[in-house]
């Protein structure tokens, strides 16, 4: 886990993609979408709460509230913009 704030992980690994949606898989077999920064402050296993949007709507809707900064369409890949329909 890291204390580090947005900035600074975005200025310390920028080949990561930080507010783009993770896919990821919960260990109930249900998915959706990770935020990179909220694993980074509270561990892997993060992935397991409640918390995480399961949807790429929730996801951008998290962005805004949460981390005060919608996600670009450039950062949303093509097969990602299919499962919001």
């Amino acid at each position: 886990m890291d204390n580090r704030s947005e900035a600074e992980l975005e200025d310390l690994f920028p080949a990561v993609a930080w507010r783009a949606p993770l896919p990821t898989q919960r260990r109930d077999g249900t998915s959706g979408f990770a935020c990179r920064f909220c694993i980074n402050m509270n561990g892997l296993e993060a992935r397991d709460t409640d918390i995480l949007p399961q949807t790429l709507t929730a996801f951008e809707a998290h962005m805004r509230t949460v981390h005060g900064r919608a996600i670009e369409r450039s950062e949303i890949g093509g097969p990602l913009r299919q499962l919001r329909r």
